[in-house]
């Protein structure tokens, strides 16, 4: 064989060895020239919280969880082993978010409300709106009918579209200062068969105070410097209404805002003003709060803790910074 045979034959062989490598990939175990897939950390998010995995602190938060910037849950700021789960900042201007909020209109007293109230609650913007990063409920002094029962003043009275049972509520507000008015915040039991709330057409089969009450905050409508906490409920086996409460005094209450906070557990309830407890009460088998609650937040007029209403009342307002619901894992 001759030379120019020989180089023939190791160009063949050379040529055959590069053309097999040539579809080969080190990202290719099968060799067959299939690249396994790659997960791009600047767009993939594989915990599922709206983080991308490049910016993403944690992760492995559970899924559909709150987060912050970084992929983390947030805690609460004063007991880091509630997780936020619910929440409502009023960062929206104009119409609250109806997607969080109900706007409980319908008189269930016989075309008034309970408590000898002098207001009739609208689902106007006038009545609730946000402002300026802050939720303004307003008592305002105006004629107004519903189903033929005319009251002197209206209001607004809200129901969360989210209920939970157990956790923590932080609600801060600054309350109004007119004699006459008489704000809460507060919870009912998503069971109760009130006409008009929100929950009610659904899971209502006991009335109140069966479905358990818990009031975080209301404000004296002659002394607004006094705000009550309190419990009322229905005995879970004879149905006997009884109530605990107790009274803080806040100067200020008016003038700046303050947190008003419900901790919630199977074994306890705690008020709390400014993150300091003034009014606990054990958890037990008698008492009915092992149901699912929701929020309230409303102005009344008059009626049993309004009392008398200025006669120069033109309106006020509660003025509430945040709603936040957080719960243990």
């Amino acid at each position: 064989m001759n030379l120019l045979k020989y180089v023939q034959i190791f160009s063949l062989i050379v040529t055959l060895i590069l053309f097999s490598n040539c579809g080969s990939n080190e990202t290719d175990p099968t060799g067959m020239g299939i690249d396994e897939p790659t997960i791009d950390p600047m767009i993939s998010d594989l915990d599922d919280d709206g983080i991308i995995n490049e910016a993403d602190s944690c992760e492995t938060t559970p899924s559909g969880a709150i987060v912050d910037a970084y992929g983390c849950r947030i805690i609460n700021e004063y007991d880091s082993n509630y997780f936020l789960v619910w929440q409502d900042e009023f960062s929206d201007e104009g119409a609250l978010d109806i997607t969080k909020w109900y706007h409980q209109i319908i008189p269930p007293n016989n075309g008034s409300w309970f408590n000898g109230e002098k207001q009739h609650y609208t689902d106007r913007i006038t009545n609730s709106y946000v402002s300026d990063d802050v939720l303004i409920i307003k008592a305002i002094k105006e004629s107004y009918e519903v189903d033929g029962s005319t009251q002197n003043y209206t209001s607004a009275r809200l129901n969360s579209t989210f209920s939970f049972r157990y956790g923590r509520i932080d609600v801060r507000a600054k309350l109004p200062g007119s004699a006459g008015t008489w704000p809460a915040i507060w919870t009912l039991g998503t069971n109760i068969n009130e006409i008009g709330n929100y929950f009610g057409s659904t899971y209502g089969n006991v009335g109140w105070p069966s479905c358990g009450e818990i009031d975080i905050m209301e404000q004296n409508g002659w002394d607004k410097t006094e705000l009550i906490g309190h419990f009322h409920w229905g005995h879970t086996t004879t149905g006997e209404y009884a109530s605990y409460g107790k009274i803080a005094i806040i100067e200020d209450a008016m003038n700046e805002f303050h947190i008003y906070s419900l901790e919630w557990t199977e074994g306890q309830l705690k008020v709390l003003l400014d993150n300091k407890v003034f009014l606990t009460m054990n958890n037990t088998a008698s008492i009915p709060y092992d149901n699912p609650h929701y929020i309230l937040l409303n102005i009344a007029m008059g009626g049993n803790l309004g009392g008398a209403i200025e006669a120069d009342f033109s309106s006020d307002s509660m003025q509430v910074d945040y709603v936040r619901v957080y719960m243990k894992e």
